[in-house]
């Protein structure tokens, strides 16, 4: 069955014969078929976007470091007071600056540092989405992710239910019909979004593979459309196999339907990955993975975040995750979305079930909690 997205839009369901996302190399229109094979007409879309990224980590000799004693005590007191701007403030101001340079499964972590005097990666000034039928996804957001030397941001999105998380992000992507705004203005590096372009990658949580090809071919697909030959596309994604966790020899002549959930995301993550886009957008990547495979799947993201260092955002319904991955979270309001509250967080340094086990990481997932489910409780009493 079809089910609303956060923007209103109602997804088709998939079939076996669906075009996968896009690949992150251009114009968002599938991908080319086999030859011979008259181009299907795209339903969706969205499911013309470009793929994303992650990899299996050895994480067996992490130093632990807790978070800061005193954000248990500001967290826990704005979680028992009403939902007020001076609160929320609170709750940012009680999660800590990004540590100091750390190692985490061999990657060195830089601190952000100085943002460079480079155009910045994202704008959004002001900018209001309203559908056909006047219903409005998004109203008067603004935000900036500034470029920083050496590494990106990874941005974790949440917010509500419906409150137009993937209208952000798909904007961005420059895909119809989230693109392009109503009103305000939406910048990447300093210029105005024509439509989807080599510079962006998206993935999603449904798994974008084209059934007819190899997993080898399939990672292989944006090379192939820029034009490389057979032998070199080739090679550069066995090489991307064995990053994102697989093995050469067993799974790259295997097809979609021969993998798991998790092995076909790890895939779609490696497409992406090959072009090496600037921009990540990942809409709720791992949401339908189980519980162990998505919290590898969180570190292996981490990993290749900080090899690759592109600027991430991340879509998620799960605040330890965003809690997790994030150097920062725009946390939403509810519909009509708008930018509450942007938070700080440190970048991880352990891997997520550690992490995850920490008091005082708990600490802060509950006080982002409470502000979420005070949000939802007013929306649903009407408020």
């Amino acid at each position: 069955m079809s089910k609303p997205d956060d923007d209103g839009t109602t997804k088709p369901p998939h079939h076996a014969s669906d075009m996968p996302g896009g690949t992150g190399t251009g114009p968002a229109g599938g991908g080319a078929p086999e030859k011979g094979t008259p181009a299907p007409v795209a339903e969706d879309p969205v499911a013309a976007a470009a793929a994303l990224a992650a990899f299996e980590a050895d994480e067996a000799k992490l130093a632990e470091r807790d978070l800061p004693a005193e954000t248990a005590a500001v967290v826990a007191a704005a979680a028992k007071a009403p939902l007020k701007p001076a609160e929320l403030e609170a709750v940012a101001n009680a999660i800590p600056k990004p540590m100091p340079a750390s190692v985490s499964g061999g990657v060195k972590v830089e601190p952000l540092g100085k943002p460079t005097p480079n155009p910045k990666v994202v704008v959004f000034d002001n900018v209001t989405k309203t559908y056909p039928g006047g219903f409005t996804a998004i109203k008067n957001v603004s935000f900036s992710i500034e470029d920083y030397p050496g590494r990106g941001e990874f941005v974790s999105i949440l917010g509500p239910s419906g409150c137009g998380k993937s209208t952000v992000i798909r904007m961005i992507a420059g895909l119809l019909p989230q693109f392009p705004q109503s009103s305000g203005t939406v910048l990447v590096d300093g210029k105005t979004i024509q439509g989807p372009g080599p510079d962006r990658g998206m993935v999603f949580q449904d798994y974008t593979s084209f059934d007819n090809r190899s997993v080898l071919d399939n990672i292989a697909f944006g090379l192939e459309c820029q034009g490389m030959g057979k032998a070199e596309r080739h090679d550069m994604a066995r090489h991307w196999i064995t990053k994102v966790g697989l093995s050469v020899k067993r799974d790259a002549d295997k097809y979609p339907h021969e993998l798991s959930g998790g092995m076909r995301q790890r895939v779609a993550i490696a497409r992406t990955l090959i072009l090496k886009p600037r921009i990540i957008l990942m809409d709720e990547p791992f949401g339908a993975l189980d519980p162990p495979t998505r919290t590898r799947m969180q570190d292996n993201l981490v990993e290749l975040w900080r090899e690759q260092s592109p600027t991430i955002f991340f879509i998620t319904h799960s605040i330890e995750e965003a809690v997790y991955l994030g150097d920062h979270i725009l946390l939403f309001s509810n519909s009509p979305g708008t930018v509450l509250q942007t938070i700080r967080i440190p970048p991880p340094d352990r891997p997520s079930i550690a992490m995850q086990r920490d008091p005082h990481f708990q600490e802060v997932v509950t006080g982002i909690r409470d502000v979420i489910d005070k949000l939802e409780s007013s929306s649903r009493a009407g408020d």
